[in-house]
């Protein structure tokens, strides 16, 4: 199970246009969509709110679903506590998934299929040399060089190593341009997980699986009173959020960034 936030970027521009969506229907001239401006259309997320729905879904993972059901961000996450980011991403570089069109063409990344960043044609150079190239190695490293420096000192940072490039185009707190779009929401999902993370850390180094953390969660909310704020911090109480096992998360109901409501 994969969650990607839509973060349309836009600038002052291009953000009317952008707002009635990006294809060419009824007559409109179609926007070329790049990974330009620092507005952003009225269908993306917001930071905190994305942030909130990762937690959402945690609460519900690892209470029941460590080891049956696969939910990217949360393995990743207990990947990179090991020191191993599999997930561009979240690694501290990138630039090992370049996209090839149907023409040939060969650019950076998936995000960048765009003028700036095509690297050539595997008609005319094969495509380990386009991969190995300066340039090529330049975009993965900025990744890395290029955090802003309340990135660099952020505390979650080997955890989250800022986010894809894509959505860095906000202000840092100290109004340095280059902070991720997401800052807000993936701090609070990296905050919120550390104690979860760490126990499951702890339980492979006792060669005990992660999924023990379920029977950890499960006696801990035997103690929890059922009037208590839900785990989760979205507002509801415990018995009414993720301590309510009549509620079916994913079945009949939709996720929103706080709990699930019905639809």
């Amino acid at each position: 199970m994969q969650f990607i936030p839509i973060v349309e970027r836009a600038s002052s521009d291009t953000l009317d246009i952008a707002n009635n969506g990006w294809g060419d229907e009824n007559g409109r001239n179609r926007l070329l969509y790049t990974q330009t401006g620092n507005l952003v259309t009225e269908r993306t997320v917001g930071g905190k709110q994305y942030g909130q729905f990762l937690i959402d879904i945690f609460e519900e993972w690892v209470r029941h679903d460590v080891g049956k059901v696969y939910v990217q961000l949360s393995d990743v996450t207990l990947e990179a506590y090991t020191g191993r980011h599999m997930l561009c991403i979240h690694a501290p570089t990138c630039g090992y998934g370049p996209a090839l069109e149907h023409n040939g063409d060969l650019y950076s990344c998936d995000h960048f299929v765009e003028p700036k960043y095509l690297l050539g044609n595997i008609h005319e150079k094969h495509m380990l040399e386009m991969v190995a190239s300066p340039e090529q190695r330049k975009f993965g490293n900025d990744k890395r060089d290029t955090l802003t420096a309340q990135c660099k000192s952020c505390e979650v940072r080997p955890l989250c190593n800022g986010g894809c490039p894509k959505d860095r185009f906000s202000m840092s707190k100290d109004l340095e341009p280059g902070q991720n779009y997401l800052c807000a929401g993936l701090e609070l999902f990296y905050k919120h997980t550390q104690p979860a993370m760490r126990n499951m850390i702890m339980l492979l180094q006792q060669g005990q699986a992660p999924a023990s953390i379920m029977h950890l969660k499960a006696v801990e909310d035997e103690r929890r009173s059922s009037d208590a704020p839900c785990t989760c911090r979205g507002g509801k109480k415990f018995s009414e959020c993720h301590g309510n096992r009549n509620r079916s998360f994913f079945g009949g109901g939709i996720v929103c960034g706080l709990c699930v409501k019905p639809v």
